[in-house]
């Protein structure tokens, strides 16, 4: 790592001269440096089930990383890790809210390189809020240990891709769709709400994955979930018409964006998707399925930096291999579960705690 020092010293010495173009090459040599420390790790392999046919997935969500909470947040994610021991994290945005991010994106990888757990993250409206922008963003989160990022040229956003999960035989048996439901509303001049939304774009990528891996499935739907940070503004209408039915709690608001863009009916008529998984609003953690599709809120990950007085936690997820089902739960610092649920998708769809 005094590589990588001397490296970041050495910008920081010449920022004076250049401050603007600076601070984006700190960022990109920083990128790129944790890349060639990265080629010694074999991470890049394909995601599988289970001997036992499981697959699991712990969710964290808006940890706000900052140097002054950071080691309460990393303490959290060891522990949860290490009680849980998932085949793959997913962070769904909001990570760090600072201006220099580098020191803690590799401490937080490291978490994972740790234990040989693979990790992702798609962005947040807070990510390139402070520090490097969104596209250098990215490049770094791929160059960490363990991480499998990937990004989709073309369309809208930076964290935009797919990852397979295979069976026994090789074969896909489910499939992960990461989005990156983008910052704010790109329209105020004419459009109220603050935030953005997802795309036409990635709609229009996300139906002709989906078709095709359907196609190449014989036609039928391979058992999926999505994970973004926005809520669609479906989840706030799940909740105003079915509240009873839905399983963890709701203390603010749900924040989506006031423009419905189409990825909720795309889901449903593509017919793959069996969950999507948000962050974004602190004291939400519900689940509750509307339509066929199970929508669910991860748990605040963070610490007292920013709002919400649920206690941090991850949420937990397991699918079953072959079939369209899977069983999730709330893990607590400290060890606490909450809200065990199953969630079916055969003849009848059911949602059982």
């Amino acid at each position: 790592m005094s590589g990588l020092s001397g490296i970041v010293r050495k910008a920081e010495r010449t920022q004076r001269d250049n401050p603007k173009h600076t601070y984006m090459k700190r960022y990109l040599i920083i990128g790129f440096s944790i890349l060639s420390l990265n080629n010694s790790f074999c991470q890049k392999g394909m995601l599988q089930f289970r001997q036992e046919g499981e697959f699991k997935i712990v969710q964290f969500t808006d940890m706000h990383l900052q140097n002054s909470v950071s080691e309460s947040v990393f303490e959290l994610v060891k522990n949860i890790v290490d009680v849980e021991k998932p085949d793959l994290v997913v962070i769904t945005g909001d990570i760090c809210v600072q201006d220099t991010v580098d020191d803690l994106l590799l401490r937080l990888a490291n978490r994972f390189a740790e234990k040989k757990i693979h990790w992702v993250s798609v962005f947040g409206n807070h990510d390139g809020e402070n520090g490097p922008p969104r596209k250098t963003l990215s490049a770094i989160y791929r160059s960490l240990p363990y991480n499998l990022n990937s990004t989709t040229s073309g369309i809208k956003g930076e964290t935009n891709f797919i990852l397979p999960v295979a069976g026994k035989k090789g074969k896909h048996q489910a499939l992960l769709y990461f989005f990156d439901s983008n910052a704010y509303n790109p329209l105020k001049d004419r459009v109220k709400g603050t935030y953005g939304w997802i795309d036409f774009s990635q709609i229009h990528w996300y139906r002709n994955q989906s078709a095709a891996f359907t196609k190449k499935n014989k036609g039928v739907p391979v058992p999926s979930l999505a994970f973004f940070h926005i809520p669609l503004p479906e989840y706030q209408m799940l909740w105003e018409e079915d509240s009873a039915s839905c399983i963890g709690t709701k203390h603010e608001e749900v924040f989506c964006p006031m423009i419905n863009s189409g990825l909720y009916a795309s889901m449903l008529e593509c017919g793959d998707i069996m969950g999507t998984f948000v962050g974004h609003d602190h004291v939400n953690d519900y689940i509750g399925i509307r339509d066929g599709i199970a929508l669910a809120y991860g748990r605040f990950s963070g610490a007292k930096n920013t709002y919400g007085h649920l206690t941090p936690g991850a949420r937990v997820i397991v699918l079953k291999e072959g079939k369209r089902e899977f069983d999730t739960w709330i893990r607590e610092r400290g060890g606490n579960i909450l809200y065990s649920t199953q969630i079916h998708f055969n003849k009848e769809q059911a949602i059982k705690n």
